[in-house]
């Protein structure tokens, strides 16, 4: 019998999760930096940082499927109206979607697009949507819509287990599912297909899981902060090693065959939740706290999701800026001050949008009157 009293987790606003989304978009900033090191030309200690720093920071979009999979949880559980949960999803996520899709199909294809009639444009601007193509970093929405889509049916399943005792088991499920899943990305049977949510499946899993032992989690492991930062930062070499030996023979990184990565998918759920529990410490150190460094994270995950969405114009205009005064991806002062450009002048931009009208359906916050924030941000 499933336990009907009120959820503790309910009581409240979680601050925990508001840094985690905070560290989570710093992440994502960084990958979006730090990935520029595949256009080095030569193995180097640079490329080598920077590929650390790129494997140790894709903990962010697992980590925001998690906090999606607890938040959705925490919300609609046993009984819920399919009609409500729909529409608050498509409020929540397409509107913003749709603009900022025309936005940086436009940002992106400008040139071309100033010449093409308007039909060629429509058509690139639906291909851009359908497949989430107008930028790189879109495609986190192809595999969020699908898990809202499948959530009522989840959900079910997950109760099913968990009223068996099994909750465990079907979490085990999940993480081969998604292990072989991934693992099938790397071979030429599945090595077409595009990544979709079964290779999350796990981890959104895992945010509901963790949403019914939140207490025992928070109450629990303070003291195993090094060990985590131990096991992710050895994690992180050991996955890291797979595409070193692939520089080291001569490879570029988009050439490195898709063996080479056959390996690292082993290891990342095991560093991902490593990862996990290690900022999860942080975050719970965080709170109370009235120092720099939490009004900083709280702000970044408070903002996140426009954060998100609006940081790759800045960060392209940055890289074009510094190049322009031939400093590139080659140089060691190109990595920091793209990233320190980006963040600071990606949240200045969501806290100014904040304010405008509709801002909610731009960028999923808004400001004034009270914050009226999507249920599932990022």
């Amino acid at each position: 019998m499933e336990d009907n009293r009120v959820d503790p987790t309910k009581l409240g606003t979680i601050k925990e999760i508001d840094y985690l989304r905070g560290f989570g978009v710093l992440a994502v900033i960084a990958i979006h930096t730090t990935g520029y090191f595949t256009e080095i030309p030569r193995f180097n200690t640079l490329v080598l940082i920077n590929l650390w720093t790129d494997v140790f920071s894709q903990f962010a979009v697992p980590l925001f499927i998690l906090i999606s999979g607890f938040v959705l949880a925490k919300n609609y559980r046993s009984k819920f109206s399919l009609k409500t949960f729909y529409q608050k999803r498509i409020r929540s996520i397409i509107p913003q979607y749709l603009i900022f899709s025309v936005a940086y199909t436009a940002f992106n294809n400008w040139g071309v697009m100033r010449n093409n009639p308007l039909k060629a444009n429509l058509v690139l601007l639906l291909k851009n949507i359908i497949h989430a193509d107008a930028s790189y970093h879109l495609w986190f929405f192809s595999i969020i819509i699908q898990l809202y889509i499948f959530y009522p049916l989840i959900i079910k399943i997950y109760t099913f287990f968990k009223q068996k005792n099994k909750a465990e088991l079907l979490m085990a499920i999940l993480l081969i599912v998604q292990i072989l899943w991934m693992e099938g990305l790397h071979t030429p049977y599945f090595g077409t297909l595009k990544i979709n949510f079964i290779a999350y499946l796990f981890y959104f899993g895992m945010g509901i899981y963790s949403g019914d032992h939140f207490e025992h989690l928070r109450n629990s492991g303070k003291s195993l902060t090094p060990i985590f930062l131990t096991i992710s930062l050895a994690l992180t070499l050991g996955a890291s090693s797979f595409i070193i030996i692939g520089l080291t023979m001569g490879y570029r990184y988009t050439d490195i065959p898709a063996y080479f990565f056959i390996g690292p998918e082993l290891i990342y759920p095991v560093l991902r939740i490593s990862t996990f529990l290690l900022f999860f410490n942080l975050a719970r150190n965080l709170v109370g706290q009235r120092n720099g460094l939490e009004k900083v994270i709280s702000k970044l995950g408070n903002y996140s999701f426009g954060i998100y969405l609006i940081h790759i114009f800045f960060n392209q205009y940055a890289i074009k800026f510094l190049r322009n005064y031939t400093i590139d991806d080659t140089h060691w002062i190109f990595y920091p001050v793209v990233f320190g450009v980006t963040v600071i002048l990606s949240y200045l931009a969501v806290r100014l949008m904040s304010y405008l009208p509709y801002s909610y359906y731009i960028i999923g916050h808004r400001s004034k009157p009270q914050s009226h924030r999507s249920i599932v941000r990022l």
